[in-house]
């Protein structure tokens, strides 16, 4: 690489829900404010050669409309999709303690090497979206990318980024629509350029 490779990683916007629950592979559509959230943060976006998306609706619609606007290349990463949370998904956490406090009170303490019930392990999910992120930011599909994803996927990728341990991702505060960026220049150690950037809608 001659040029440093940027890389934009933008968290989904609002979902057509009603309070908090664990919506991981649950397929959940963007909320109107979702949209203009994630409208909003485009206005910055100058320039993409490349946007990759997770195959879920609430990224990969406004991807695909951002592709065409933008005119840049689009594809679908599997491995980029949120954590399966098995029997918790679309559960508030007072829905859960009932049955599994416990184990919830691990996963919120540290993510590492818990599984919630019929759900998907943190280590593999992890690994998973690494091992994505690695192949990916190794294919020539140019040097101004942007990565549509979840709040998961993306506090995996910081802290694997940082070198951070996965035990503390949940220090990590993304909201809605919030936008990361990675600098990757070879022969160099990959740097954070900022982080938790928010656009009003």
């Amino acid at each position: 690489m001659s040029e440093p490779t940027i890389i934009t990683l933008l968290r989904h916007g609002e979902v057509e829900a009603e309070g908090w629950a664990f919506r991981g592979s649950t397929d959940i559509p963007l909320s109107e404010l979702g949209w203009s959230q994630m409208r909003a943060a485009a206005t910055g976006f100058d320039g993409l050669d490349h946007i990759a998306t997770s195959p879920l609706q609430r990224c990969k619609l406004f991807a695909r409309e951002l592709s065409e606007q933008s005119k840049a290349e689009l594809i679908t990463l599997d491995a980029m999709a949120e954590m399966d949370f098995g029997d918790w998904e679309n559960r508030s956490f007072d829905e859960i303690s009932g049955s599994d406090r416990e184990v919830l009170q691990q996963f919120w303490e540290s993510p590492v090497a818990i599984q919630p019930p019929n759900g998907e392990a943190f280590d593999a999910f992890s690994q998973r979206v690494i091992n994505c992120w690695q192949e990916w930011v190794n294919r020539d599909v140019g040097q101004n990318r942007l990565l549509v994803a979840h709040g998961g996927v993306i506090r995996v990728l910081l802290a694997h980024t940082l070198n951070m341990p996965m035990s503390a991702l949940w220090r990590l505060h993304l909201p809605y629509a919030s936008c990361s960026q990675i600098s990757l220049f070879e022969g160099h150690q990959p740097r954070l350029l900022f982080i938790n950037r928010e656009v009003q809608s």
